[in-house]
This record gives structure tokens, sequence and C-alpha cells, in this order.
């Protein structure tokens, strides 16, 4: 297509916004970095939910950690570790991008690249369908 493209978002604001000095592709990332960051949010790993029976029950990262807990560096890890056997599908359907029976192309790309349709200080890294070919 001739317009670069990039892995992940960080990704791209780190090769086509290198030299943004307003930071506003890197602060348009998910979880954009901080220059004081804080342990706010849910945690780095994800544990079954013992509270909820196993037929309504799901995995989550909810502060703090329940001792003894078994505990997955994914939520669909964990589903497919602690919920394998799980007939509802509640688990795995409470995955932010959950398997379908019949997946479709929506939502955004696999890859970000630079969008060149805002000027450079405003602009970030999208993934918006469909990939533009080389720069406007």
């Amino acid at each position: 297509s001739g317009r670069p493209t990039y892995s992940s978002q960080i990704a791209c604001c780190r090769g086509a916004y290198a030299g943004q000095t307003s930071g506003t592709c890197l602060s348009q990332l998910p979880s954009a970095p901080t220059m004081s960051p804080t342990e706010a949010g849910g945690l780095d790993v994800y544990y079954p939910d013992y509270a909820t029976t196993f037929g309504e029950a799901g995995c989550i990262n909810t502060r703090p950690l329940p001792s003894g807990r078994p505990t997955y560096s994914s939520q669909i890890a964990c589903c497919r570790g602690a919920y394998a056997g799980q007939t509802s599908g509640t688990c795995l359907s409470q995955l932010p991008s959950a398997p379908t029976m019949s997946p479709t192309e929506a939502g955004g790309l696999d890859v970000y690249y630079p969008d060149y349709a805002t000027t450079f200080g405003e602009a970030g890294c999208i993934n918006t369908r469909p990939l533009p070919s080389g720069r406007p």
C-alpha cells in the first residue's frame, strides 16, 4: 500500500511520531504513559471469580488478589484454565473480543498506521478500516 504499518499503536507512535512534542499520539494509547504511574485499575493478571457460580462466572483482575487464587497472564488463559468445562460459555463471552461461531472483519485492523489526514501536532496512530494506500 506504500503506507507504513506497525504491529501496535505504540510502535506506530514511536515510528511515525517520534518527534511529536505535543505527545498527542502517545496520549491516545489505551494505557497512555504518564510521568507518575499508579497502581490504579486492574491487576496485570486474571483469576477465577469463585464468588460466582461456575456456570455464570468468568475471570477477573480486580484488586486485591485473593490469597491462594490461581493466576493467569491473560483473561483467555484464565478461561481456558479455570472454566474449560463451562458449557454456558460465560467466561469466554466476557472477553473484550469474544470468539464467535461466525467471525467477521468488523472492528479495527490488526496493524496501526499514521493518521496523515490530521495535522502532525494533533495526529495519532489509527487502525481504522480500510487501510489507505500511500500518503494523501
